[in-house]
């Protein structure tokens, strides 16, 4: 593949970016290339195997090789899982911001009866999982759902898709998509949202599910504002949640409408 001088840049910002498109566009490439060097090792390690039991207790120095051939092996499927991780990781992250890169950055409140109504009809506008839930009605506005410690929680939304067949068994397939909305008629507080992120912890180990996505929407006044605790919180915090052996996080998001008829987002996510 021939490539212009490595050296030469004109803007910074934007070659950052092209080199994010030129990387992105590699990945399925990549990501086809662990997959068939997974299969590979695995076919490898199945034959290694077998050959380690025939020669067990005969030929001592050929067991000895075939077992640390086997630990490699292993090792390389770690590795090779890793990697495959963080393609998939990378990949949903550039998509990510892109969109954010090419979207409006004003957004408007939509029409509706109440802020939580009108933040359904804007979430249900930008992402299928939420369109999809909302025509089937497999949502409630003011839900109380029960964590894992038996507790019960106030919730103003609750929306769900349901998880595949094989996911609450195996851990693989659709996991399933559900929002928490709490709604704040004064700026939260950090304990105020701290006690959020909790209740929708609590629930997710309850209901087996990973949380999609977990929001404080705050209908803001004039005089009103933000503590820096609260904010540092929402900069940091993750709504974590483990299943079969795996991680699954979601940011902890505030949704601010504004009087004039706007939305902030701290942090902004992409559906």
């Amino acid at each position: 593949m021939s490539r212009g001088d490595v050296r030469a840049v004109e803007n910074p910002i934007s070659a950052v970016f092209d080199l994010a498109e030129e990387v992105n566009e590699e990945i399925p490439k990549f990501r086809k290339l662990v997959t068939y060097a997974t299969i590979f090792i695995g076919i490898w390690l199945f034959i290694d195997f077998i050959l380690m039991l025939a020669t067990l207790g005969s030929q001592t120095v050929v067991g000895l090789l075939l077992l640390i051939l086997f630990v490699v092996g292993v090792l390389a499927l770690a590795m090779l899982r890793n990697l495959g991780d963080f393609m998939r990781y990378y990949a949903q992250r550039h998509t990510a911001i892109v969109r954010v890169r090419d979207e409006d950055p004003v957004v408007y409140v939509p029409k509706g009866d109440s802020a939580v109504l009108r933040l359904l009809e804007l979430l249900r506008t930008r992402s299928p999982s939420m369109a999809q839930a909302i025509a089937n009605h497999d949502y409630q506005v003011a839900a109380i759902l029960k964590g894992s410690s038996d507790l019960l929680y106030n919730f103003d939304a609750y929306l769900r898709s349901k998880p595949g067949t094989f996911w609450k068994l195996l851990g693989i397939g659709y996991p399933g998509y559900q929002l928490f909305v709490k709604v704040f008629g004064y700026p939260p507080r950090s304990e105020d949202l701290a006690a959020l992120k909790a209740a929708a912890e609590d629930v997710c180990k309850d209901n087996h599910m990973p949380p999609s996505r977990v929001i404080a929407l705050w209908t803001r006044k004039a005089e009103q504002d933000l503590s820096e605790q609260a904010y540092k919180l929402l900069s940091e915090a993750q709504v974590a949640m483990s299943h079969r052996g795996k991680r699954y996080v979601s940011s902890l998001e505030l949704i601010i409408e504004n009087d004039d008829g706007t939305y902030e987002f701290i942090p902004y996510i992409v559906a």
